[in-house]
């Protein structure tokens, strides 16, 4: 994976968490009632929208389980249609695909620090003889 892909799903990491921070604790109810929070989410799910476009291709590829269309689509539903936002998918969104989501991308970026790793040890050795 190339280095600007990883750095983008570090942030995609990072907004994923953002998310869970603005609604921990929250009920769906709570949720709906709370305009500031749905705003923040929203944006915040369009960020990770605008990020997945540029992920290269070979990294989509690569990881075809993770659903970019569908990410990207999210994105463009709340940035050109935010009026007609279904908020019980926007929740469905939140509380069960983004957390699936952050779980990959973990995983994902767990096994890229561990081949850097690899290949910096075998640098490190290559040096040493």
């Amino acid at each position: 994976m190339i280095g600007k892909d990883r750095i983008i799903l570090q942030k995609i990491s990072g907004y994923i968490n953002d998310v869970a921070q603005y609604t921990y604790g929250l009920s769906f109810e709570q949720f709906m009632n709370d305009k500031k929070t749905i705003s923040a989410c929203a944006f915040t799910i369009s960020q990770i929208g605008e990020l997945a476009k540029d992920i290269g291709l070979s990294t989509q590829e690569e990881y075809s389980y993770i659903p970019w269309k569908s990410i990207k689509g999210m994105r463009n539903k709340i940035v050109h249609d935010y009026e007609n936002i279904d908020f019980a998918v926007l929740w469905g969104t939140i509380t069960k695909s983004l957390p699936e989501l952050l779980n990959q991308i973990d995983e994902i970026l767990y096994r890229e620090v561990e081949e850097v790793n690899i290949l910096a040890d075998e640098e490190d050795e290559e040096v040493e003889r």
